[in-house]
């Protein structure tokens, strides 16, 4: 199985993250849409999560506020465009810190399962391609490996 988060850029506006879990996939896309998972394993480790709200549905929106430990806060916020459990989820986010907000971007997350295996694959379009690069220079591998470590760690306990 292959653990290793590999990012790939699909068009000049998209970028992919795939990676394997051990485990079917309907825990994968529970861990990720349910608030009592989602504050285990997503953001930075440095950071809290006070605020993690989900309504799973067409059209449902979902806040997730990050908070440091000297009080400043990041935000993503978006609606749910597409919900197909456990299959497929699609979104539209904002991303906002102290001085800067995105422009909204398009998430996209698939569920393959085999053999008892979920390959999980998020892709993420942006409106330009100057903002799919700078989202992919802002670090991003190194917030989703060990979020994604995490992220196996909660589905592992699910079973």
């Amino acid at each position: 199985m292959d653990k290793t988060l590999r990012i790939t850029t699909p068009s000049d506006f998209e970028f992919a993250m795939t990676r394997q879990f051990d485990a079917p996939r309907r825990f994968v896309f529970d861990a990720m849409t349910k608030p009592e998972y989602v504050v285990r394993w997503l953001g930075c480790e440095q950071l809290t999560m006070p605020v993690c709200q989900i309504d799973l549905r067409v059209g449902g929106a979902y806040r997730f506020v990050f908070r440091s430990s000297d009080g400043v806060e990041h935000t993503l916020t978006g609606t749910y465009r597409e919900v197909v459990r456990p299959e497929r989820l699609a979104f539209g986010e904002t991303f906002a810190m102290p001085g800067f907000t995105s422009d909204e971007y398009l998430v996209t997350s698939t569920f393959v399962e085999e053999g008892g295996t979920t390959t999980l694959t998020t892709t993420i379009r942006h409106p330009t391609k100057e903002a799919r690069d700078g989202h992919l220079d802002s670090g991003i591998d190194k917030g989703v490996e060990p979020a994604y470590d995490r992220l196996a760690e909660v589905v592992a306990e699910m079973a």
